[in-house]
C-alpha cells in the first residue's frame, strides 16, 4: 500500500481525467458541451480542483505561441477512491470575438486535474472554431 501511494505521487497509478466533447467543430458564439470523466487510480487521492483551459496556438515566423483564452473551473475539491469513476458536465460558450481557426492558428482544451501532493494529470482535446454564420 505504501509503495502504491508513493508511486501515485509521481503519476504512476494516479487518478486521470478525460474530457469527452459532443463534437470537435464549433462556430463563434456556440455552446460547447461535454463530460469530464475522472478515473480513480490505485489509491484514494484528494483532488484540489478541476480546470479546463482553452488555449490558442499561433505559429508566426516559425515561432509557436500559446495563449490561454479562458480557464473554466469545472469542479472544486473532492476525493476519489481507487477505481472510482466520476462524471462532471462541462459547457463553455465560445466568445463571438474569438478569431476562427486557420492555418497557423489552432485551439485545444487542456483539462487539468490538480491532485494534492502529486503530479497533476492532463488531457488534451483539439477543436476547430469556425466563423459565425
Amino acid at each position: 500500500m505504501l509503495l502504491r501511494k508513493m508511486m501515485s505521487k509521481v503519476g504512476v497509478g494516479s487518478a486521470h481525467v478525460d474530457l469527452i466533447l459532443n463534437k470537435s467543430l464549433w462556430r463563434q458564439g456556440e455552446v460547447i458541451q461535454g463530460i469530464v470523466h475522472i478515473y480513480g487510480g490505485t489509491v484514494e487521492q484528494r483532488i484540489e480542483r478541476l480546470d479546463v483551459e482553452l488555449v490558442q496556438k499561433t505559429i508566426e515566423n516559425g515561432k509557436e505561441l500559446d495563449a490561454i483564452v479562458a480557464v473554466i473551473p469545472a469542479a472544486g475539491a473532492f476525493s476519489i477512491k481507487p477505481g472510482e469513476k466520476k462524471e462532471i458536465p462541462f459547457s463553455y460558450t465560445i466568445p463571438e470575438t474569438l478569431p476562427p481557426s486557420r492555418p497557423g492558428r489552432s485551439y485545444r482544451f487542456i483539462t487539468r486535474l490538480h491532485i494534492e501532493d502529486a503530479v497533476d494529470t492532463l488531457d488534451f482535446d483539439y477543436v476547430q472554431i469556425l466563423p459565425k454564420k
